[in-house]
């Protein structure tokens, strides 16, 4: 008697949720509706550290008083950084990215006996070191560390961390971007050089660029053909094919001997301090990250491992973007690959810096605004921390403001190189927040409160 006014309802319940998946997924929203998500900026409290491993540090250190307790003098610099944050440069994040930032901060204090690597993965933005070199300068000038990273002879714009000159044939592929080979998707670049001869590559550091660019003393060769190496001009084991050398700090050009092999990085720099690479991917939109072979994420981990990977796209996203519906298409498949990332190297902490600003006026991109938000949403639930670029430049609109200052390009899209400086130096002055709060909350500064965030 009672069977049939049961499956009624259910019949009922079950198109009537239908009906709302329908809505919320394909139906238009009203032009008046405009979303704002926002992320919760929780921090954790001070708690005591956990025996988690940190990139290249053993868990050990990490018990009792360790990790090398954060101390006045560790944090002196910091104190020549006056005034308060604008809350448009503050980082987002929920506890666990906090968390996982304050144990990053716990690893540099440790890179005077270690290396620390920062990878710095963006789009166009970010090439020829711009933006990433900002911080490199300030971050190997306190916590110690030589040389540039992770460079390539080729590239589609010239690397200014330093002054190089190639003598032989060698070909550039892409695993992204127009006309991409997927065989040369590999680590760190998304792409190979190809020494197709014996090929002749001279490098020095770029002092303009930054004093911390020289005198480097471990070089490395990363190749498809583990087997290949480079002969270092100079040294005393001339006739020595090896992928590795550790040599004298390199304060003249150095000239590296490399037989036919695809290259896939070098590595300048130390065995301590902090490394920060500058890796751009011209035309990505960060989602590639899940395609590369799993033998090179391995070797990453076992010989660089990312102690801090900081990933800024989204801006190549935007032009291709004509719904919200796609924009959270983007989003989802972008958070994906964060955490793809993070399933990698669990010990780092990531940090996104969304698409800048762009155009004249809010018509040249209208799917700009869908893209922001739809990243506001899928990456923090991710566990990393945010940097909301376009919110940094000054808002919606702030990119006109910026060409007129000379600070980008007349694209209305690109930053010149002195607007790259500007977006480094506020990212530094974000990070720096951060420290100066982690600093408070371990007692060196009982009266420093951490900064409110929106």
């Amino acid at each position: 008697m009672t069977t049939r006014p049961v499956l009624q309802w259910l019949l009922l319940w079950g198109i009537l949720i239908g009906i709302w998946i329908a809505l919320e997924h394909w139906a238009p929203q009203p032009p008046w509706f405009k979303q704002h998500h926002a992320v919760l900026p929780l921090q954790p409290n001070p708690v005591k550290p956990l025996p988690v491993a940190i990139a290249g540090l053993p868990s050990s250190s990490l018990d009792g008083h360790q990790p090398h307790a954060l101390h006045d003098s560790v944090w002196t610099f910091l104190d020549t950084l006056s005034g308060d944050l604008p809350s448009d440069w503050a980082l987002q994040g929920n506890a666990t990215a906090w968390f996982s930032l304050h144990r990053f901060f716990s690893a540099l204090s440790t890179a005077k006996d270690r290396r620390v690597e920062v990878y710095h993965w963006g789009d166009s933005q970010i090439e020829g070191d711009r933006i990433t070199n900002v911080l490199r300068e300030a971050w190997q000038t306190q916590w110690g560390g030589r040389g540039p990273g992770w460079v390539l002879p080729l590239a589609p714009a010239p690397n200014t961390s330093i002054a190089a000159s190639l003598e032989g044939e060698m070909v550039r592929r892409a695993g992204f971007g127009r006309g991409q080979d997927l065989t040369a998707l590999r680590l760190p670049f998304f792409a190979v050089n190809e020494a197709l001869d014996t090929v002749s590559w001279s490098v020095k550091g770029n002092v303009k660029s930054s004093p911390t660019h020289t005198e480097w003393t471990c070089s490395d060769l990363w190749s498809v053909e583990p087997s290949m190496g480079m002969r270092l001009e100079g040294q005393d084991q001339r006739d020595l094919v090896q992928p590795t050398w550790r040599h004298k700090p390199a304060i003249n050009r150095m000239t590296f001997q490399l037989p036919p092999q695809q290259l896939q990085g070098f590595f300048l720099g130390t065995d301590k301090g902090v490394m920060v690479h500058n890796i751009p991917l011209r035309g990505a939109s960060g989602t590639l990250f899940d395609n590369v072979p799993d033998k090179d994420w391995k070797k990453m981990v076992e010989t660089h491992p990312p102690a801090m990977v900081i990933l800024q796209f989204g801006g190549n996203a935007v032009p291709g973007v004509s719904s919200p519906r796609e924009a959270r298409w983007y989003a989802k498949r972008l958070a994906a690959n964060i955490a793809f990332i993070r399933a990698q190297v669990p010990s780092a902490v990531v940090l996104f810096i969304g698409p800048s600003d762009m155009g004249a006026n809010a018509e040249d991109f209208p799917g700009l605004s869908w893209v922001v938000d739809a990243i506001q949403t899928e990456v923090p639930r991710t566990g990393v921390l945010l940097w909301d670029l376009q919110r940094a430049m000054g808002g919606p609109g702030s990119m006109a403001r910026w060409v007129e200052r000379g600070w980008a390009s007349a694209d209305h899209v690109h930053f010149t190189r002195q607007g790259a400086k500007e977006v480094g130096g506020r990212l530094v002055r974000s990070l720096h927040e951060e420290w100066r709060n982690v600093r408070g909350s371990h007692g060196a500064n009982p009266g420093l409160k951490p900064t409110r965030r929106p």
